[in-house]
C-alpha cells in the first residue's frame, strides 16, 4: 500500500497527468465530470485550455525549462489539462496532437529534474507503477529501476549510455541519476498523455464549446503554414509517399526517429531538392538537436562531405524490414521506392494543375 501523498495542489498543476490529478477533476465537477466543463461557469477553463494547446504549438522545445507561467486559478490550471485533451481529440491532427502531449511531458520532467527525489519517486510508483527506489552505499544518491521499467522508455533514446549493455545492471535493477529517471519519466509521461488523446471516445460538445475549438482549428491551420513544408520551393508534402510523411510529421512533432528513419527522410528530401538550410531547421524540433553535428550528417548524406556520396534513401522492400513503412495506398503497389512515388504522384498532380487551367 502507499502512504499518504506527498503531492500538493501545487504539485498537481505541474503535474495534471497523476492519480490524484485525476481524483482531484472527480471530486471536483462532481457526478458530471468532464461534462460540467462545458457549463458557462468554466469559460475561464475552456480559455486556459486554449491557452495551454497554443503554448505547446508556440513554445521551442529548447526553451521550456526556462519556461514560467504564471498560476491566477489552481483549479482552473488543472482542470484545463482535461478539457485540453478533449479539444485535441477533437481537433484530429495527428502533429499538434503529438506536439502537445511531448510539451506537457517536456514541462513535467524539468519539473521533476528539480524536485525532492521523494516526489519524484512518488509520480513513477504510483501514477505509472514503476518499480524504483533510492540506492544506498557505495551508490548512494542513484536510483535503481526494473528493468521492464528502463527498457520501455529507454528504447526510444538513441544516446549510446540509454543503451543497457551500457548500464550498471544487479538483480534486474538499472542504476540511473535522479536526472535520467527524470528524462525516462519525459517518455512514460508522452505515451499517456498521447494515448488519452488517442483513445476512440464519442464527443458531443455543446455549440460554444464547439465555436471555441472551431477558432482554435483556424489558429492551426495558421501555424502549419508556417512549418518547413510551406518554403522548400519546388517540393510539395502533399505528394510525399505515407512512409516519408509519416517520419516527416514524426520528426516536426519532437517525436524520437530511429536512425534509420531520420537517413531515410533526409535522403529523399536532399534527392527532390530542398536545400540543406531547409532540412536542418526541420530537425530543430528533435530533443536532441544540435546544429552542428546535424548539418554535418546533413551535408554528408549530400556527398558535400566525408566520402562524396551522395545518398538515396531505401527502397520499399528495406522500409519494410526497418519497420518505416505504414499505411501503404494504391501508389505503394506501383512502386519500389519512395523517390519513385513521389515522382509519379507529382507528374500526376501537375498535369491534373495543368488541365484544370
Amino acid at each position: 500500500m502507499f502512504k499518504e501523498s506527498r503531492l500538493t495542489t501545487a504539485d498537481l498543476v505541474k503535474y495534471p497527468f497523476t492519480v490524484e490529478a485525476s481524483s482531484y477533476v472527480e471530486k471536483r465537477l462532481g457526478r458530471l465530470g468532464l461534462e460540467e466543463l462545458f457549463n458557462p461557469n468554466y469559460e475561464p477553463v475552456i480559455e486556459k485550455a486554449i491557452l495551454r494547446i497554443k503554448r505547446s504549438v508556440l513554445t521551442p522545445l529548447k526553451s521550456i525549462q526556462t519556461l514560467k507561467e504564471k498560476v491566477d486559478d489552481v483549479d482552473v490550471e488543472i482542470l484545463s489539462f482535461p478539457l485540453a485533451i478533449i479539444m485535441m481529440k477533437v481537433v484530429d491532427d495527428p502533429y499538434f496532437q503529438r506536439r502537445f502531449a511531448l510539451f506537457e511531458a517536456k514541462k513535467a520532467s524539468s519539473n521533476l529534474e528539480n524536485e525532492d527525489v521523494e516526489k519524484l519517486l512518488e509520480v513513477a510508483r504510483k501514477s505509472f507503477g514503476w518499480k524504483i527506489f533510492k540506492v544506498d552505499g557505495s551508490f548512494s544518491g542513484m536510483l535503481k529501476i526494473r528493468f521492464t521499467d528502463y527498457l520501455r522508455n529507454a528504447s526510444k533514446l538513441r544516446e549510446d549510455k540509454w543503451k543497457l549493455v551500457n548500464r550498471y545492471l544487479e538483480y534486474g535493477d538499472v542504476y540511473v541519476t535522479k536526472a535520467e529517471a527524470a528524462r525516462l519519466l519525459e517518455e512514460e509521461i508522452r505515451r499517456h498523455i498521447q494515448s488519452k488523446i488517442d483513445e476512440k471516445v464519442v464527443l458531443e460538445l455543446p455549440k460554444p464549446v464547439l465555436e471555441k475549438v472551431e477558432e482554435l482549428k483556424e489558429f492551426l491551420r495558421k501555424q502549419k503554414k508556417s512549418l518547413p513544408e510551406e518554403s522548400f520551393g519546388r517540393v510539395d508534402f502533399k505528394f510525399f509517399p505515407p512512409c516519408i510523411k509519416n517520419i516527416y510529421t514524426d520528426i516536426l512533432g519532437g517525436k524520437n526517429v530511429s536512425h534509420i528513419g531520420r537517413f531515410t527522410l533526409t535522403a529523399f528530401l536532399i534527392q527532390i531538392g530542398m536545400n540543406i538550410d531547409d532540412i536542418v531547421k526541420l530537425y530543430t524540433s528533435a530533443t536532441d538537436f544540435d546544429e552542428r553535428i546535424t548539418r554535418y550528417q546533413v551535408e554528408h548524406i549530400a556527398g558535400l562531405v566525408g566520402g562524396r556520396t551522395r545518398y538515396k534513401p531505401l527502397n520499399c522492400e528495406s522500409m519494410q524490414t526497418h519497420g518505416l513503412c505504414v499505411g501503404r495506398d494504391e501508389v505503394c503497389q506501383k512502386v519500389k521506392n519512395p523517390l519513385a512515388y513521389y515522382r509519379r504522384v507529382a507528374v500526376r498532380g501537375k498535369r491534373v494543375k495543368h488541365e484544370s487551367h
